[in-house]
């Protein structure tokens, strides 16, 4: 394990979850509203509102959660340290729409919900596992990933194809 003094709730994250974290790692994670292989081999079956809510997690700490509409309508990030950011060009999803916090990465999967309610769409449960210097195959297997991601996925893939366990 490798410490990180100024962001020691990515060391929690990969610890909770029996992660071996390797520096320079990446762990992502994909939601999408519409079937996964959409966004990558079917591109031109997305509607304008579908949506991809992406969780990346790199070792030195700095994560991201980033919601963006096909359309391009809006783009909304949460980032640590309770740090919204939301950018489209109308007002509806700058200041109307009443976006969720996330104050903790551990609470990423209650997000999902969240965000169901408030955009009034449902996302498909089956989360997409992509890491950089680590066996997503591993971590698709791993029960305490399984376990995290349970309120928001019920399947998890890796490699871009739709596979479970």
């Amino acid at each position: 394990m490798f410490d990180h003094p100024t962001y020691p709730e990515v060391t929690e994250w990969f610890a909770t979850l029996g992660v071996d974290e390797v520096s320079y790692s990446v762990c992502a994670i994909d939601l999408t509203n519409e079937p996964i292989e959409y966004w990558f081999y079917k591109r031109n079956q997305l509607r304008p509102e579908s949506l991809k809510l992406n969780l990346c997690v790199p070792a030195n700490g700095n994560w991201c959660v980033d919601l963006s509409r096909h359309d391009k309508l809006f783009n909304v990030q949460w980032r640590p340290n309770d740090d919204l950011r939301v950018e489209s060009q109308q007002l509806r999803y700058r200041k109307l729409i009443k976006w969720p916090h996330l104050y903790r990465l551990m609470d990423f999967p209650l997000l999902v919900a969240q965000l169901e309610q408030c955009l009034d769409v449902r996302f498909v449960r089956h989360a997409d596992v992509n890491t950089r210097l680590l066996e997503p195959e591993a971590l698709v297997r791993n029960p305490n990933i399984r376990q995290w991601l349970a309120p928001c996925a019920d399947t998890l893939g890796w490699d871009r194809r739709m596979q479970s366990e």
